[in-house]
């Protein structure tokens, strides 16, 4: 066994006070936390916080008509199912469509690939994607889809047990029960 000599002693002891030092000045330099209620409002889906533009969009949304027979055909070497109506939320909303490229739902996980038709002129590199009931206008749930190769997005989610149960069997070429609404993960609240 070694004993601490006076130098590493007082070595130990300059870091120690170097290090309460650094923690008391980042404690009076750090913003204040935020109070419980604002944590609580921001845990709310944007559709609760904002129901007017929550009906307002999906109005317009509902608006988007595909012409099946025709969208399916493969242009500029698009490949996967059905279209999925979807809405680009931005200062000027841009109305297009999601082609699935893959669908997967394991136990509660969803898997999903798909690519937009159209693009905005800059490209997002993620997406807060709110699927909306296409039967009823109601919003399912929301997840968020990251920019992944070739102008795709990928998202993984945990879903309701009713919706892993109806989702279970779609496959990329059966018809969506959804449309999407896409907020780019830059809008801040």
């Amino acid at each position: 066994m070694t004993r601490e000599t006076s130098a590493e002693r007082s070595a130990h002891t300059s870091v120690e006070q170097l290090l309460r030092w650094r923690l008391a000045r980042a404690e009076a330099e750090a913003p204040p936390a935020p109070r419980a209620a604002r944590l609580l409002e921001q845990a709310r889906p944007w559709w609760e916080r904002w129901p007017e533009q929550f009906r307002a969009r999906v109005q317009r949304l509902s608006t988007i008509q595909v012409a099946y027979g025709y969208a399916m055909v493969d242009t500029q070497g698009a490949r996967g199912g059905h279209p999925v109506p979807a809405l680009i939320a931005q200062a000027e909303d841009l109305e297009t469509f999601a082609r699935v490229l893959y669908l997967s739902v394991h136990g509660s996980q969803l898997r999903l690939r798909f690519q937009l038709h159209a693009l905005p002129a800059r490209s997002e590199p993620a997406y807060e994607v709110t699927f909306v009931s296409d039967a009823d206008a109601r919003p399912l749930l929301a997840a968020h889809a990251m920019l992944s190769v070739g102008c795709e997005y990928r998202l993984d989610t945990e879903l309701a047990e009713e919706l892993a149960t109806s989702w279970g069997a779609l496959k990329v070429t059966d018809r969506m029960p959804f449309r999407f609404i896409l907020r780019p993960t830059s809008i801040r609240e």
